[in-house]
């Protein structure tokens, strides 16, 4: 329920101010005046209805007292602040707060407070109710902590983008109706003023049938585009509709019915059309620009579309497989800027695991990326990529400024965050690392075993080993064959004693490398982190 629809009463500012007034006094946050300031100022600003100026700039100049010169995508403190900020909130809501009938909380990607109402029972409201605070009406007094109200205000719309369906006679032109999926994501991230879930949560919907309500609850999201393709004989029909996930109804639908060579057309209109309805402002720029990559060879693209459907597994024979196709498309169309950026990509990840460890391996990625970058300047993705390839090629400053670039020319860009995000790491830059893997993740809310592997290296830096260590398990778990998760996983539980698990571990990597040693490049940017693991590495079999 949106606070912009819903009366504001005083007796809910009162009530609001007066759990206000109650986290601040508890000692998670009584020592933190930083972070006090940002809390009541951010609040102060969400309830005055002005929820729309609290941009970064303001909150440095205000909060944090910089200069007028505060650039905030030099100067990350309010993001990372931010970022402490939500730690903070969620260690109070698990401790001393976990019965508070208000509870604040700042969603990633916004400055805007969310308040929630929690409905509870008549002997709980009435045992957590502030000094002070009027009586709560409650309801469903039977039934405890039944249901939470939210009440939110949200500068941007929320959508994802589900896998269109494969309604072709033939299986196998599955990776067609993914591919038509990947680049509307891909072109809706790129608008502003929309936030975009990413392509691997948005995948895990393949193939499941769930209601609207239950998928945006999960992403946490207002709006699904949804629908299915059919390629025939040179011809697509593509079918689309948006859905609105809190009522189930259906805002819009279209039915395209086109040549092959004008499935750029479709997908352009398609993303039009939903900034319409969505009543998003766009750009000069996002107004003008519908280039997808750059190419107009239908044959490349497709090529393209086929070596993206099998990189995802991490499995060398398939990455491998994936790098012919790219190659592929570059052969038909040599200016093709993204198939140059995932050419790039695939043959970085070759290097990395020591699959094509030469050193024109890595070069001949950087070459890639930047002819991606001469092509178009203006591709997100490139500038992803160009601080994944400069960050392996010890380029501490280019691979930090690319990433940089990529998040705020795309700040849906899920991969974009995680790059930069691994570079800083590498840079022992933790905490900023952390607030990029963070709000990855956010865009990225399904787990995904790269995402939980840059969270460890996060943690590390920080020195929380538990958290580390709880974060390579999980990317373990979840995708096997990628290595680096059982490298790191060696290292940890030898870092805290657990010999006979790291035996296992070093185990795994040394059968997924083929008995090499080591298994995956040295990552760390910073001498003294590459000190710190040096006798680590030795110490557990890997070097």
């Amino acid at each position: 329920m949106d606070l912009s629809s819903t009366p504001w009463t005083k007796a809910q500012d009162i009530e609001v101010n007066q759990y206000l007034a109650k986290v601040l006094a508890s000692p998670m946050f009584a020592q933190a005046e930083r972070q006090q300031r940002f809390l009541r100022y951010i609040l102060a600003e969400t309830l005055a209805g002005r929820a729309e100026k609290l941009k970064g700039y303001t909150i440095g100049v205000e909060v944090f007292d910089r200069e007028s010169s505060f650039d905030p995508a030099v100067d990350a403190i309010v993001r990372v602040e931010a970022a402490r900020l939500r730690t903070k909130l969620r260690e109070y809501y698990a401790a001393d707060g976990h019965a508070d009938k208000v509870r604040f909380d700042l969603p990633k990607g916004a400055y805007a407070v969310c308040i929630a109402w929690q409905q509870l029972d008549a002997a709980q409201a009435l045992a957590t109710k502030p000094p002070g605070a009027p009586s709560p009406a409650v309801h469903n007094a039977n039934t405890g902590n039944l249901s939470t109200h939210v009440y939110q205000i949200v500068d941007k719309p929320s959508l994802a983008v589900l896998p269109f369906a494969n309604m072709s006679s033939d299986p196998e032109q599955e990776y067609f109706a993914d591919g038509i999926t990947e680049c509307l994501i891909t072109e809706l991230s790129r608008l502003g003023g929309l936030f975009i879930i990413s392509r691997h949560s948005s995948f895990v919907y393949k193939g499941v049938t769930k209601r609207a309500e239950e998928i945006g609850s999960e992403l946490g999201v207002r709006y699904l585009l949804e629908g299915s393709v059919q390629r025939a004989e040179g011809w697509v029909r593509i079918t689309a509709q948006l859905v609105d996930t809190k009522s189930g109804a259906h805002l819009w639908a279209e039915h395209y019915n086109r040549q092959l060579e004008d499935i750029f057309a479709v997908q352009d209109d398609v993303t039009q059309r939903i900034a319409t309805i969505l009543q998003v402002k766009l750009s000069a720029d996002e107004g003008q620009r519908h280039n997808y990559g750059g190419t107009a060879s239908m044959e490349a693209h497709d090529c393209l579309l086929r070596g993206l459907e099998r990189l995802w597994s991490y499995e060398r024979t398939s990455v491998e497989q994936a790098q012919t196709h790219f190659e592929r498309a570059l052969a038909l169309d040599p200016g093709y800027a993204a198939a140059h950026v995932w050419l790039a990509r695939v043959l970085t990840m070759r290097w990395i695991f020591f699959w094509d460890d030469r050193d024109e391996t890595l070069e001949r990625a950087f070459e890639h990326v930047r002819m991606a970058l001469d092509i178009d300047p203006q591709l997100p993705i490139a500038h992803a990529v160009m601080c994944w390839v400069q960050r392996w090629r010890g380029q501490k400053d280019a691979a930090i400024d690319a990433g940089r670039r990529a998040v705020v020319m795309d700040p849906n860009n899920a991969d974009a965050h995680l790059f930069l995000s691994t570079a800083l790491s590498a840079a022992n830059f933790g905490q900023e690392a952390l607030h990029y893997i963070e709000t990855g993740m956010r865009l990225n809310p399904h787990p995904s075993t790269f995402y939980q592997f840059a969270l460890g290296l996060c943690y590390f830096v920080l020195e929380d080993y538990d958290k580390a260590l709880q974060a390579f398990e999980r990317g373990a778990a979840l995708t096997e064959p990628f290595i680096p998760n059982h490298v790191w996983l060696c290292i940890m539980y030898t870092l805290l004693g657990q010999d006979d698990k790291a035996a296992i571990e070093r185990e795994k990597a040394l059968t997924l490398s083929g008995g090499r040693r080591p298994t995956v490049q040295p990552i760390w940017l910073d001498e003294g982190l590459s000190l710190r693991t040096h006798d680590l590495i030795q110490r557990v079999g890997l070097a």
